[in-house]
């Protein structure tokens, strides 16, 4: 016969798929009288009836326990050609180890493992009644909101349990995700869900000489893979998290968060792109729904859910609140962070636009202002025309990083809720801490020259010279500090976990922008009480 090891794709190995081209239906085209291991008896045991399908790597077929007759098994049987394949042989032998050493009802059992007579290998696992996720969704598109949360909710308990025994998937897609139930009355709206096929998983404490995919091989499914399993890199339990967030992508848009044209384009987009925003493809996601994929589907591991259990918490969040039709905010940085209504994410992209706007005007609003800070340091004051020189060098230096970072907003957060959202509260902070900071300093030297002076009416207590032009240069530059203070805190609180670490770090940025704040206002100080006398004398100058 000829051979298929040849024409099959590297990234593809001991799927559903491989031994079954009807997704384990009834309904198969494959004559079971032509099958010579039809009417065999495995192992004394396990005598085989009919043919349920074929795919490139064997056949599966559907056996009884010669003890049990109501019992049903199905046994899957690999092709002659990869009887000789050392590499097949030893995945074969892994995915019967690794299903199990896992026991859960979401978990297809694995019941035995030998040769039949002619010495092909053979495994037999629980027969199973149903359809997989790929052929139900080629068959209904999508899913609603509730069956996809039902779907998700399943899967965390059957990877949760594999994570427990340190085994990880890494192959998780919607072929190898099967639907439990009677296809002559339709599947049900909220059927049983089984995880098939560990042929690709691995221990988590397994050491790397005894690993069957080490550093720099790409084992997986392109589409569904996580983008460092794509890079050839060691991956952990957080590449499932990853995989099971593509699959509910998919079943909520009716699409794979990448599609290209060939395996190796989508390996391409995987690890260089972003998926199309969920809500994009399907309004009627909900926005919690939208929150909680895009972490799960997060390019950096340390962005996604550290574990299965957190990811369960935050589907069974929503998946208790999805039948009574109230949407709540999931997919958080921290389990205490506040909720994001639906109306703030349908807002935050003006938003965004809005507050990058008045962080332009800040910033460059404060650094003309502060010329007349400069003018009084080198005591000379610009004439018009060097001011506006001064003013479109000021613009032009500002134009190349604003160009650049509106471009890295456009392709890393723009289609990326959550990035849209973390991006416009740094923001927000930024411009209502620093605007704050500026207007309070100033209406601080207002009321100590125009009341506290003149109330104490003490010689040692001079006027600070709220109107000197100079303030504005360390008004400016403590209004700054006190900014990049807030944003660099609220950084550290979504990209650490809660604890001392975290908090001390907190804690040293905030003493050092007080530092630098009060360290500014001294020199405004001492310079105001060097040069402060003299700005009545360049005052004409500056006008």
């Amino acid at each position: 016969g000829r051979s298929r090891m040849s024409s099959r794709n590297e990234t593809q190995a001991l799927t559903t798929g491989d031994f079954l081209e009807n997704a384990w239906s009834r309904d198969t085209a494959l004559a079971d009288e032509r099958d010579d291991l039809v009417g065999v008896t495995l192992n004394g045991t396990y005598v085989v009836e009919r043919v349920l399908g074929e795919g490139g790597m064997g056949r599966v077929y559907q056996a009884r326990h010669t003890r049990i007759a109501q019992k049903r098994v199905a046994v899957k049987v690999l092709h002659d050609e990869y009887s000789r394949n050392e590499e097949v042989l030893q995945r074969f032998q892994r995915e019967a180890e690794a299903a199990a050493a896992v026991s859960h009802p979401n978990v297809m059992s694995v019941l035995d493992v030998d040769r039949t007579p002619s010495g092909a290998p053979y495994l037999v696992c629980e027969y199973l009644e149903g359809i997989d996720l790929a052929a139900h969704l080629k068959n209904v598109g999508k899913l609603s909101t509730e069956a996809a949360l039902h779907l998700a909710r399943a899967l965390c308990h059957g990877l949760a349990a594999a994570h427990a025994r340190s085994v990880i998937h890494r192959d998780l897609k919607p072929q190898n995700i099967f639907l439990i139930g009677d296809l002559s009355r339709g599947a049900a709206a909220l059927p049983d869900v089984k995880i098939l096929d560990f042929g690709l998983s691995r221990f988590l404490d397994s050491c790397e000489s005894e690993s069957l995919t080490k550093t720099g091989y790409i084992m997986g499914t392109p589409a569904y893979m996580a983008p460092e399993q794509a890079r050839g890199l060691r991956v952990d339990q957080r590449v499932d998290i990853y995989g099971l967030g593509a699959i509910l992508y998919t079943a909520l848009t009716g699409r794979p968060p990448f599609e290209a044209d060939t395996p190796q384009a989508t390996v391409l987009a995987v690890v260089s792109s972003e998926p199309p925003r969920p809500r994009s493809l399907v309004p009627s996601i909900p926005v919690p729904v939208e929150l909680l994929l895009e972490r799960a589907l997060a390019r950096e591991p340390d962005e996604r859910y550290p574990d299965m259990t957190r990811f369960l918490e935050a589907v069974e969040d929503l998946a208790l609140d999805a039948p009574r039709g109230r949407e709540k905010a999931a997919s958080r940085a921290e389990p205490d962070e506040p909720a994001v209504p639906d109306q703030e994410l349908s807002a935050a992209r003006p938003r965004l636009v809005l507050y990058l706007g008045l962080m332009a005007l800040l910033i460059v609003g404060g650094a003309i202002t502060a010329v007349t800070g400069l003018e009084l340091s080198r005591g000379y004051g610009f004439n018009r025309v060097e001011l506006r020189l001064l003013l479109l060098a000021i613009l032009g230096i500002s134009l190349t990083p604003a160009m650049f970072w509106l471009a890295r907003i456009r392709s890393h957060v723009w289609h990326k809720s959550s990035r849209v959202l973390s991006l416009l509260g740094h923001l927000r902070a930024a411009v209502v801490v620093g605007a704050a900071t500026y207007g309070v300093l100033a209406l601080g030297l207002r009321f100590a020259d125009d009341f506290l002076v003149r109330l104490l009416d003490e010689p040692w207590l001079r006027p600070l010279g709220a109107s000197w032009p100079g303030w504005n240069l360390p008004l400016a530059c403590v209004a700054f500090s006190m900014s990049l203070a807030v944003v660099v805190r609220r950084v550290l609180a979504s990209s650490m976990r809660a604890g001392f670490a975290r908090a001390l770090l907190r804690t040293l940025v905030l003493a050092l922008s007080l530092a630098l704040a009060l360290g500014f206002l001294y020199v405004g100080f001492r310079w105001h009480a060097r040069v402060g006398p003299g700005a009545a004398e360049l005052a004409p100058k500056l006008r």
